[in-house]
């Protein structure tokens, strides 16, 4: 049984407009630019004012690159509490504290920012997600 391929719909495909293709591209980087939206230093209150905050208003994600600048290991607990305040979280036994940073921004999933300590000093730091 021989099938042709069956031909093109008549006539050209649809076609954005210069200016829908525009408004489509500044929308784009519109909404790129506040997901990616970074502080250049860390501003410890702040980071604070966003303890408790709901996850959807949480803008503690965008002050990481400032924080890595600022927090190191060596520091110690109390240092870096007196910096970030009480953490969401803690495992004093296992020596971890979490912060909680909000929803990441492309996708649902929360994020938090775990640190790990070893005799009572800062051994580690990362961002997790859930």
């Amino acid at each position: 049984m021989d099938m042709e391929p069956s031909a093109p719909p008549p006539g050209p495909g649809p076609r954005l407009h210069a200016p829908a293709c525009a408004l489509l591209l500044a929308l784009t980087f519109s909404l790129s630019a506040c997901a990616m939206e970074h502080s250049s230093s860390f501003d410890s209150d702040a980071w604070k004012s966003q303890r408790g905050a709901a996850a959807s208003d949480n803008r503690r994600g965008g002050m990481l690159p400032a924080l890595d600048k600022v927090l190191h290991t060596g520091m110690t607990r109390d240092e870096v509490v007196k910096l970030l305040g009480e953490p969401e979280h803690s495992d004093t036994q296992a020596g971890i504290d979490q912060y909680e940073l909000g929803i990441a921004g492309y996708g649902v999933d929360e994020e938090y920012y775990e640190l790990r300590y070893r005799d009572g000093k800062l051994e580690s730091h990362r961002m997790g997600r859930r």
